[in-house]
């Protein structure tokens, strides 16, 4: 017999997807990002900025030294490539507690990991590439652009569900 205070598979989904997602974010945030940025005199990695522009771009690759490059392709980016996963799984999780009924919304976060998918392998051909094409890097920076708009709708759903779910359970009492 099931006790009625056992955790539901859902839950320790959500629990351990969202303790992957904010590990992930933590070690890329905290060690990667600031380790490959120590040689780019300030300039952002390209997935930190809300855009970019050509020129910009263009200055962070001529001055990320070879090691900068090498966290960049074999560290950052691979674990990069598995941050979708556990964000996407912990969002849907999310979405589903917070929002029952509402299933259009498991449209967004899968929305996002293509954007953030897409933004990846567009990084990883303009550090590979010898020069960098203009539009190359516009296409990278809309992309970033529309991912960072898309996470910003995400928390705020989930801000609002998270509000509506507590509102819910305080009427119920």
């Amino acid at each position: 017999m099931k006790q009625a205070h056992s955790p539901t598979k859902r839950t320790i989904l959500t629990i351990v997807s969202g303790v992957l997602t904010g590990a992930i974010c933590l070690v890329m945030n905290l060690w990667l990002m600031p380790a490959i940025e120590r040689t780019t005199e300030g300039i952002r990695c390209f997935d930190m900025n809300f855009g970019y522009d050509f020129e910009t771009a263009k200055r962070f690759l001529s001055l990320l030294d070879e090691r900068g490059r090498d966290l960049y392709l074999h560290a950052q980016l691979p674990l990069d490539f598995f941050y979708p996963v556990c964000y996407t799984v912990f969002f849907l999780c999310m979405f589903a507690i917070l929002w029952q009924g509402a299933k259009w919304l498991a449209a967004l976060p899968a929305c996002l990991a293509v954007l953030d998918y897409t933004e990846n392998a567009l990084t990883i051909v303009m550090l590979k590439s010898q020069t960098l094409s203009k539009p190359l890097a516009t296409a990278a920076s809309a992309v970033t652009s529309a991912k960072t708009i898309l996470m910003y709708l995400i928390f705020a759903l989930l801000i609002a569900g998270l509000i509506r779910y507590l509102v819910q359970k305080k009427k119920a009492k």
